[in-house]
Formats: C-alpha cells, structure tokens, sequence
C-alpha cells in the first residue's frame, strides 16, 4: 500500500525558518496535528515592525451629549441629558473617540477617568480637553471604542517583524 505524499514525514526545515530580522525559528507552514497558527509574513523592509492597527467601535450615538471645559480641579467632561452613559459599556481606562455631526471643535481620541462613568457624564483624564459646547452645537455626537490591534502577535514571535517573506 503507497502511503500518501501528504502523510509523509517532512524534514523540519519544511515547516520552520528563521526570522529574517532577528533569527528567531518561526512557523513557516502548518504542522499536521498542530494547533500553533502560522506566522504571518509581509514585505515590510528589513527591520520593520508594523504599527497596531486602530478600530473604532461604536457604542453611542445621539443629540442629547454636551461638552464642558476643565475648570480648576474638575476636570473636562461629556454630558449627556438623556442619562444613558452608565449603561452604555462605558468604563475606567476605556479610550472613546468622539465625531460630532455639526461641528469639529471637539472631535478626537479622549481616555476615561478613574470612576469617571455615571448615568450623565463621563469626565476625562487630567491630559485631555475639550471646549465648552451644547448639545444642539454640537449636533449628532458619536462615541466609539477605540480598539488597538497590535501586529506584534501575528508576526515573530520574539521581535514582532513581519519581514519574512520568503
């Protein structure tokens, strides 16, 4: 009985190299039985690590949210009149990217404060600022998740490179 070619013994090579950055054995091709997924392989130079990649993930979107400027120690805040933040997912730590619909004045990337979430405001880190604005400036505000993807893992597993196109 012939066996197979696909069942055949291969030697490791076949299956594993090394970084082409750092030297590090990576997986080339999938072992059979194995559950470790390949590396991931890309033409970024020769000493490249990619840079995460950037999501953003709605969570709320609405008229009602205003926005107040830091004064003395209360820091900047986002108001929201209909009283949803608290149960919108927010929380601590959480990075939140804002785009309002009629104005750009405080569009951008903002962090949650420690115990920063309650039912109407959300207030901001100590670093982050906004200008004061009504809702009605402001118009539809829309408030996403900023989610980072690192390539770090998808790469080698020691330096992160993607440069081991072969």
């Amino acid at each position: 009985m012939e066996v197979p070619e696909s069942l055949i013994a291969k030697d490791r090579s076949y299956y594993v190299g090394p970084c082409l950055v750092c030297g590090w054995e990576i997986k080339l091709k999938q072992i059979r039985g194995s559950g470790v997924p390949l590396t991931k392989t890309g033409s970024y130079g020769s000493n490249a690590t990619p840079t995460p990649v950037t999501f953003a993930d709605e969570i709320y979107s609405a008229t009602t949210v205003s926005f107040v400027a830091a004064t003395g120690s209360t820091p900047a805040y986002l108001a929201d009149s209909a009283n949803l933040f608290g149960e919108k997912g927010f929380h601590t730590g959480m990075t939140i990217r804002v785009s309002c619909s009629d104005s750009d004045t405080n569009d951008g990337d903002f962090t949650i404060a420690d115990g920063g979430v309650s039912r109407g405001e959300i207030l901001l880190s100590d670093s982050d600022s906004l200008t004061t604005q009504s809702a009605a400036a402001a118009g539809t505000v829309t408030i996403s998740r900023v989610i980072y993807k690192p390539s770090i893992s998808t790469g080698c597993p020691f330096c992160g490179s993607l440069a081991n196109k072969r």
